[in-house]
């Protein structure tokens, strides 16, 4: 049922620049405002947003409301730049201002709205609650998910510190299983100069915050939001308040006293740096993490002076840097896919098949490129940006049972340098290669014609160091226009085999490439 207008009684409905809107419902409250669940009513199929109206009490002095309305346009700023290019992300549909009237209970007053992408699901801090305790697969889940989305917005241009990572504002997106990163009413620009002693408004929730954010010290490092995120990660795996584990008197956790098995000592001491009270004893990036993670313990910790023996020893953290080849990310997953070395072998040829009794058609409209995939397989489109490594599509089986590793269908699209050839693509993937998984095992590695184009095939297995299982896969590519169209198929070994000839002799042979490869 629509809310009404507390001056005439009748359905509200807000005018803003880009359209109507009628909200539904209140979602949340807050000492600076509200959000509500809305309706767009200029939207092609009506479709629901959720509205944030910023509504400051008289009681705030001039500099503190001066604050708060440039954090709501600065949170208007980022869902504009970054909500369409990540897909984690909620995109922005509109910003404006009205004037309310007066009624019995309100003067008239000056209203600043934020309409934004409604991600239909649960929030982490729900699924807590009526499920219980997360497992640790679990919670390497959202870090694998959420940790790319914190490079990315720490990494973009515009450089921004969430500083408001909690359970309650990670969204699980019902239909897609994504977790969506929400609420980025605190956000704060990266400094890599620190230019002010000045008291700054704490507009984060204090369980997670990290020491220098409850203390209301300017912050500036991205390490705000990895200990925030750390801090999360351990509610989901106690079940508890995070603050019942950190010491008042010197900032220290002690979560693992009373819960000394729900992780391994791995994942155990990297949450454990990424609490650490003084910033720059932390990890300093999201992307440090992600290597951690990926490369175990002997990423775990630095030689920095400042990180307590208790981390299990001095240990320089390795950050590899990841040449374009392998730029993308499987989805949502934290480890990269492998690139395959090109051995020379004789070319293969796979010819395309014309049409499907039973298949559907993708066809990318920035690109031109078309492909066609079974009927009992799901498409996932996404946008293509540093985020998503550049996927457009993902593809998936219907009806399957998940498991760690699930089969899946990507397809990227990468800009290449202008002298970048076929040659130097593979060339730059054998360097790593041995590098982006444990027990990395080239099973077929050879030349292939596309659609009469010179392309690779790539067949190979390794161990996923998230997950600790064996996962097989195959990559096939073609370069041309300075662009690198791949296409990968992964999943756990024993699952690979399964779903091979549909990927095959459906999805590979299908391909079409964009116009102007001919």
């Amino acid at each position: 049922m629509p809310l009404c207008c507390q001056a005439c009684g009748m359905p509200l409905i807000l005018q803003g620049i880009r359209g109507r809107y009628q909200p539904l419902e209140t979602l949340a409250k807050g000492g600076f405002g509200a959000t509500f669940k809305a309706i767009d009513l200029d939207s092609v199929n009506q479709r629901l947003c959720v509205l944030k109206r910023l509504d400051i009490k008289d009681n705030n002095d001039y500099n503190t409301v001066k604050k708060i309305k440039e954090a709501f346009k600065r949170e208007a700023i980022v869902l504009e730049y970054l909500g369409d290019n990540s897909g984690n992300i909620p995109s922005l549909h509109d910003y404006f201002c009205l004037t309310a009237p007066a009624s019995h209970t309100y003067p008239q007053q000056e209203l600043n709205c934020l309409v934004q992408q409604y991600i239909e699901g649960e929030d982490l801090s729900k699924e807590l609650k009526e499920k219980g305790r997360f497992s640790q697969q679990e919670v390497l889940d959202v870090l694998k998910q959420i940790l790319p989305v914190l490079q990315f917005i720490h990494e973009h241009k515009e450089q921004v510190i969430h500083l408001d990572i909690k359970p309650s504002n990670i969204v699980r997106e019902r239909d897609t299983q994504k977790l969506v990163l929400i609420d980025f009413g605190a956000v704060k620009p990266v400094v890599k100069v620190k230019t002010s002693s000045e008291k700054s408004i704490v507009f984060g929730t204090e369980a997670y915050a990290p020491p220098e954010q409850r203390d209301k010290n300017p912050v500036f490092s991205p390490s705000s939001d990895l200990y925030a995120l750390a801090a999360s990660c351990v509610e989901l795996l106690t079940g508890q308040s995070p603050k019942i584990f950190r010491d008042k008197n010197n900032n220290e956790w002690h979560w693992r006293k009373q819960y000394p098995q729900i992780v391994d000592e791995n994942l155990a001491k990297i949450l454990y740096r990424m609490l650490r009270p003084h910033p720059d004893a932390r990890f300093q990036s999201a992307r440090e993490v992600i290597t951690a993670l990926n490369e175990g313990e002997t990423a775990i910790t630095s030689n920095n002076p400042s990180t307590n023996s208790n981390s299990g020893g001095d240990v320089t953290t390795i950050i590899t840097s990841r040449p374009k080849v392998l730029k993308f990310v499987l989805g949502t997953a934290l480890f990269l896919i492998i690139i395959g070395v090109s051995i020379k072998l004789y070319p293969r040829t796979l010819q395309p098949i014309s049409s499907f009794s039973t298949s559907l058609s993708f066809k990318d409209t920035t690109s031109g490129m078309e492909i066609q995939y079974p009927e009992n397989w799901q498409l996932q489109e996404q946008q293509a940006s540093p985020l998503t490594g550049w996927t457009i599509a993902r593809i998936v089986p219907k009806d399957i049972i998940p498991s760690p590793l699930s089969p899946e269908f990507l397809i990227n699209i990468e800009e290449l340098s202008q002298s970048e050839t076929l040659k130097d693509y593979t060339n730059l993937a054998i360097q790593q290669i041995q590098a982006s998984a444990k027990d990395v095992k080239i099973l077929k590695s050879q030349s292939i014609k596309l659609h009469q184009r010179e392309g690779y095939q790539v067949v190979y297995m390794g161990q996923d160091s998230i997950y600790n299982v064996k996962f097989k896969a195959m990559q096939v590519w073609i370069i041309d226009h300075q662009k690198a169209y791949v296409m990968t198929y992964r999943a756990e070994e024993k699952l690979y085999d399964q779903f091979l000839n549909p990927v095959e002799q459906t999805m590979i042979k299908s391909f079409i490439p964009p116009v102007e490869l001919w």
